[in-house]
């Protein structure tokens, strides 16, 4: 992914911490040795340190292939009149059951992990310990931690880095429902990305509540004239009124390239609330 040129050492990023996350892994792809990771324990803290000015960018998982879409982010986008999203990193997901040594799965009665990556191996932990109960922690790591000072019936779903960092063995490695489990990253700034030819580009919209048939395809029929790809689309509640939503969209293409700003113009028209989150650049690869 290209970057900006200012001096690598005046770079900071925020990160959901400890070491070990999944994000921490996504940041260290991202992230030159010589910009400063700045890791916080809870994901508002991670973004308020944007917002605040405490660091110069923020990375943070937005949609998972298997899990869906992790709606905090989305919603912190939808309201934030400050930041934007200036890359995208896609990176592979493989979870892995971390115990004590020796612990057979009989043994287990309890599995913590984040709920995201619970979520991810339901299909394994109903299989092989559906009694178990599962415990919500804030990272993968932290749940790593809490088996290596708990009791052998507490295990946990984490990456092999957690296991290691902790000094805990895997007893079961790949674990997740699908094994082509993909959790994509946004990189957050106060600027997007300036056009590099290959682009993509987040809005959100929302007609208020002004609810009149064939909205909805109004506003869609334009990217479709102009042979613009759309890539997801989604909705979510404004919060304010039940029926109110707004719908999220990304597409293939820079908001500054000719078609896509005409389609957003032709947007406004329709929509009281139109608000771009920001164009950068299609990731290329996995990680």
């Amino acid at each position: 992914m290209a970057r900006d040129s200012p001096p690598l050492s005046s770079k900071r990023i925020s990160y959901l911490g400890p070491e070990g996350t999944f994000t921490d892994q996504a940041c260290h792809v991202y992230a030159p040795d010589g910009w400063e990771r700045v890791g916080y324990p809870e994901m508002h803290r991670v973004l308020g340190a944007l917002e605040d000015g405490e660091v110069d960018e923020a990375i943070a998982p937005i949609e998972n292939s298997v899990g869906g879409a992790v709606i905090d982010i989305e919603d912190f986008l939808i309201r934030s009149s400050s930041v934007q999203i200036k890359g995208e990193l896609l990176l592979s997901i493989e979870q892995c059951l971390i115990a004590h040594p020796g612990v057979d799965l009989s043994e287990i009665k309890i599995v913590r992990s984040k709920p995201e990556a619970l979520s991810q191996c339901r299909m394994f932990l109903d299989a092989h310990i559906p009694d178990a109960i599962r415990v919500g922690t804030a990272s993968t790591v932290e749940a790593a931690y809490s088996v290596r000072t708990g009791p052998r019936e507490v295990a946990a779903v984490g990456p092999q880095r957690a296991a290691d960092l902790v000094g805990l063995p895997v007893i079961r490695s790949s674990i997740q429902d699908r094994k082509n489990n993909v959790t994509r990253f946004v990189i957050l700034a106060d600027a997007d990305y300036e056009p590099t030819g290959s682009d993509k580009t987040s809005i959100a919209f929302s007609f208020m509540n002004r609810d009149t048939p064939g909205q909805l395809y109004m506003a869609l029929e334009p990217f479709a004239r102009r042979n613009i790809n759309l890539t997801k689309i989604e909705s979510r509640p404004t919060g304010d009124e039940l029926g109110n939503y707004v719908f999220l969209l990304d597409f293939i293409g820079h908001r500054t390239d000719p078609e896509i700003s005409e389609t957003l113009e032709g947007l406004r028209e329709l929509a009281p609330l139109v608000k771009v989150l920001g164009s950068y650049p299609v990731a290329s690869e996995t990680h």
